[in-house]
C-alpha cells in the first residue's frame, strides 16, 4: 500500500526545502490500524512462546514487516509512509492488545524513523535507500564517551536496557560530541548494529521478548554526517524544517515522552478484553461465597465498570495531548515549558489511571490469573515493567511543574521538558 497524499501543504519559510504534499493521515491510519488488528490473535496466540524464549520469532517480525507497520514514520521518498505521532501511536497500540514486546519494539522503530529522518541526507539515505523497513534501538543514557577525529568521532559505550537488540540494524544512542568551541554536547550517533557488540542481559518479569539488552560499542569510527546534537532536536522545528510534512516536525522531547504510552494503551485494553472474555465464556465462581457466576456480583460489576471507565479516561488524555502535539507541528507552534510539563504530569496520571485499570482486573482473574497458562498474567508483567520505563515516572515532572507552578527554578532537572 502506498500511503495516500493530498495537496496543499504550507509554503516552507526562508531558507527550508520547497513545500510537497502532505500524507492523508486519516486515511493512512485507518488502513495501518486495520493491518495491526489483523495481526492481534496471532500475537496473542505466540506470546507465551515469546515470554519462555526471551525472543520474539523471526517469523512473527516478518509478518510486521510484510504489514509495512515498520515503516509508519520512515521518508516517504524511501517507501515509507510518513505518518504523524497520531498515526503510529495508534499503531502502536493496536498491536499491544495482541503482544507488549512486539508493540515494544514497534514503537520504538517507528519513533527512531522519525528522528532519523531529521539526519542529514546522507545519513537517512544510509539507513533507508535499501530498507524502509529499517528497525533501530535507541538508548538516552550518557554512558558514551567520543573523540573527535577526522571526518567524525570515535565511539565507545555500554548502553544498557537497549530495546529491541536482537531486531535492529541500526543503534541511534547518546554519545557527547564536540561542540566545536573546546567543549563537548549531548548528541546522537547512528551505528550499524553489525558493529556493536550484543551482551544477552534481559532478564526480567516482564517485556521479555523486547530484547533490551547490553549493546557494547568498542572504539566504533562514526562519520559526521552520522551524529547529531541533541540540541537541534530539543529546539523548536529542529532540523524538520528540511522537510514539508508536519510529521517531521513535532516536538523531540513531547514525542519522546508520550510515544512510551502507546504499547501501554494496547496492554491495557488487552487486559480489559482478555477478563471480559474469560468471565463470559464460561462461568466463573466467586471462592467462598455463594456466587457461582462473579457476573452476578454487584462488587465485581463495579470492578470491571471502573476499570472500563479508567482506562478510557487514561486513553482520552494521552490521545489529547497527542493530537496537542500533532496541532502545534502542524501550525509552526512551539509548545510552552509550561503546557510541556503539564503533558509530562499528564501523561503519568494517564499512565497511573491504565495501571489502577489493570490491577482491578487481576482482583477479577483472581489469583488463577497468575497462572502460566493465562495471557492475564503476561500482559499484568509486561504493563507493569513499561510503566516503570524513566520517561514516564512521575517523580521529576512532578518537582518541575510544582517549581513552575511556584515561580522557582527548574532548569537542570531534565532536559524532557
Amino acid at each position: 500500500m502506498n500511503a495516500t497524499h493530498t495537496p496543499g501543504s504550507p509554503t516552507a519559510p526562508s531558507g527550508e526545502a520547497p513545500a510537497r504534499e502532505t500524507v492523508d493521515q486519516s486515511a493512512l491510519r485507518a488502513d495501518l490500524v486495520a493491518r495491526a488488528a489483523g495481526l492481534v490473535e496471532r500475537l496473542r496466540a505466540a506470546g507465551g512462546e515469546s515470554d519462555a524464549r526471551r525472543t520474539v520469532s523471526e517469523e512473527l517480525v516478518a509478518e510486521v514487516t510484510d504489514a509495512g507497520l515498520f515503516r509508519v514514520c520512515a521518508p516517504a521518498e524511501f517507501g515509507g509512509y510518513e505518518g504523524n505521532l497520531r498515526t503510529y501511536m495508534d499503531v502502536v497500540a493496536e498491536l499491544g492488545r495482541g503482544d507488549g514486546s512486539m508493540a515494544w519494539i514497534a514503537f520504538l522503530a517507528n519513533n527512531n524513523a522519525s528522528i532519523i529522518a531529521q539526519f542529514p541526507p546522507a545519513a537517512r539515505d544510509e539507513v533507508f535507500r535499501n530498507n524502509p523497513d529499517a528497525r533501530s534501538i535507541a538508548v538516552l543514557a550518557p554512558t558514551a564517551t567520543t573523540t573527535k577525529v577526522d571526518g567524525g568521532f570515535r565511539v565507545s559505550a555500554t548502553w544498557g536496557f537497549a530495546s529491541g537488540s536482537l531486531y535492529a540494524d541500526w543503534a541511534l544512542n547518546a554519545a557527547p560530541l564536540d561542540d566545536g568551541a573546546g567543549g563537548t554536547e549531548s548528541g546522537l550517533v547512528l551505528i550499524p548494529m553489525s558493529k556493536l557488540r550484543v551482551e544477552d542481559t534481559w532478564f526480567a518479569a516482564g517485556m521479555r521478548g523486547t530484547g533490551s539488552n547490553t549493546v557494547i560499542a568498542e572504539d566504533v569510527f562514526v562519520p559526521d554526517h552520522m551524529a547529531m546534537p541533541l540540541s537541534r532536536l530539543l529546539r523548536f522545528n529542529g532540523l524538520g524544517n528540511q522537510n514539508a510534512n508536519p510529521s517531521f516536525r513535532q516536538a523531540f522531547a513531547a514525542q519522546a515522552l508520550i510515544v512510551v504510552a502507546a504499547p501501554l494503551l494496547g496492554l491495557a485494553q488487552a487486559a480489559l478484553e482478555l477478563t471480559l472474555e474469560r468471565v463470559t465464556k464460561s462461568s466463573k465462581r466467586i471462592s467462598y461465597s455463594s456466587y457461582t457466576d462473579l457476573r452476578d456480583s454487584p462488587a465485581m460489576q463495579m470492578r470491571i465498570s471502573h476499570a472500563s471507565s479508567l482506562i478510557s479516561t487514561g486513553r482520552m488524555s494521552v490521545i489529547g495531548w497527542t493530537d496537542r502535539i500533532v496541532a502545534a507541528a502542524e501550525a509552526r507552534e512551539e509548545l510552552s515549558v509550561a503546557e510541556r510539563a503539564q503533558l509530562r504530569v499528564d501523561l503519568g496520571t494517564a499512565l497511573g489511571l491504565l495501571n489502577e485499570a489493570v490491577n482491578q482486573l487481576m482482583f477479577v482473574q483472581g489469583a488463577s490469573g497468575f497462572m502460566e497458562s493465562n495471557p492475564f498474567q503476561r500482559v499484568w508483567r509486561d504493563f507493569s515493567v513499561g510503566l516503570r520505563h524513566g520517561l514516564v515516572t512521575p517523580e521529576v515532572p512532578a518537582d518541575v511543574q510544582a517549581l513552575l507552578l511556584l515561580d522557582r527554578d527548574h532548569t537542570g532537572l531534565t532536559p524532557f521538558i
